[in-house]
């Protein structure tokens, strides 16, 4: 509450270690689905929080028990043009990027780039998935078309090599979907199209 910050409006302790990521979707910004923040953690956990219930999540995506759980670097809502279609992207520190189905509670979609996952976000959280940008070390970035996907190669996606380090975010112009901005650890930020 940000007329009384000393008292938390939600406080939750589901994770077992440090939260690297968070994303919020929803509510009156977008006129469907339920306000979430979903969460992703060194715990390998992804997890979907309603903030309307408290304590507990809504969905739990957790890892599985035959390996070790991977650092969950970054989240990303999308696909939220309705009231019942929701995705979740998560992106990890081995360079693996999950796409998880909210409504059918399964794992929609998943690859493996050969850099951890950094920052991952979808051009607009409210429409029907059209495309996902993924950043990683070794300054890459990753851009899929997810509006088809083919059974056997996946979504079709463009790569390119910029700012010589760690490209560590991605964001979208809100005003036009085609143009995001991208920021190395040099300091250097690179716009594109």
């Amino acid at each position: 509450d940000l007329e009384d910050p000393i008292w938390p409006v939600y406080k939750s302790t589901a994770h077992t270690a440090i939260i690297n990521s968070i994303d919020g979707v929803a509510g009156t910004s977008s006129g469907c689905g339920a306000p979430e923040i979903v969460t992703g953690s060194r715990d390998g956990t992804v997890m979907v929080w309603d903030v309307r219930q408290k304590d507990t999540p809504v969905a739990k995506f957790v890892p599985s028990t035959e390996a070790p759980a991977r650092d969950c670097w970054s989240v990303a809502f999308g696909n939220s043009y309705n009231n019942e279609e929701r995705v979740v992207a998560a992106g990890y520190d081995n360079g693996d990027i999950k796409l998880f189905d909210l409504k059918t509670m399964s794992l929609r979609w998943s690859k493996c780039l050969k850099n951890g996952v950094v920052g991952i976000q979808f051009d607009r959280k409210n429409i029907t998935m059209n495309k996902l940008v993924a950043t990683t070390l070794e300054s890459k970035i990753f851009c899929y078309d997810v509006k088809t996907k083919h059974h056997k190669k996946g979504f079709a996606c463009v790569t390119e090599k910029a700012h010589s380090s760690t490209v560590w975010t991605v964001k979208h112009l809100p005003q036009n979907r085609d143009i995001f901005m991208t920021t190395g650890g040099a300091g250097s930020l690179c716009l594109w199209k």
